[in-house]
C-alpha cells in the first residue's frame, strides 16, 4: 500500500474519532422529565400527588379526559367508542350507570364496562 494511502486513511480515521467524542451522542435529560419522575415516585410513596411547579411533562386538563368525570360526560365517551354497548346502558336504572361510571374511574378498563352492562341489563330485568 503506498504511503500516500496510509496517511490519507490515518487521517480519515482521526478525523473521525475526533468528529465522534466532539459531537459525541451524549445528551441530557430534561430537567423537568426528572422532576415529573420523582413526583409519580413520591406518590408510590405518600399516595399524595404533588405535580412539580412548572413541568411541562406533566398533562393539562385540555386533553379532554375531564368530561369522564361526570356521568353524562362517561355516557357521551361510551356511546362514542361502544354503540352496541350503549344501547343497553342507556336503558339502564340509574344506579347501575352510576355503578358502571365509577368503576370505570377506578380501572378505566372499557372493556370490562362492557360486560358489566350486559350482566346489569339481565339483572335489572329480574
Amino acid at each position: 500500500m503506498p504511503a500516500a494511502t496510509i496517511r490519507m486513511r490515518a487521517a480519515h480515521l482521526y478525523y473521525l474519532l475526533f468528529g465522534a467524542f466532539q459531537c459525541g451522542t451524549v445528551s441530557a435529560i430534561d430537567p423537568g422529565y426528572i422532576e415529573a419522575v420523582e413526583a409519580d415516585v413520591a406518590e408510590f410513596a405518600s399516595n399524595e400527588f404533588h405535580p412539580p411547579v412548572s413541568s411541562g411533562w406533566m398533562g393539562n386538563v385540555e386533553d379532554g379526559s375531564v368530561h369522564l368525570m361526570d356521568l353524562n360526560g362517561f355516557s357521551e365517551y361510551l356511546q362514542e367508542k361502544s354503540p352496541g354497548s350503549f344501547i343497553f346502558y342507556k336503558n339502564l336504572p340509574g344506579n347501575f350507570k352510576e355503578r358502571l361510571h365509577r368503576d370505570y374511574l377506578a380501572t378505566g378498563d372499557i372493556d370490562r364496562v362492557k360486560k358489566d352492562i350486559f350482566k346489569y341489563t339481565r339483572e335489572s330485568k329480574d
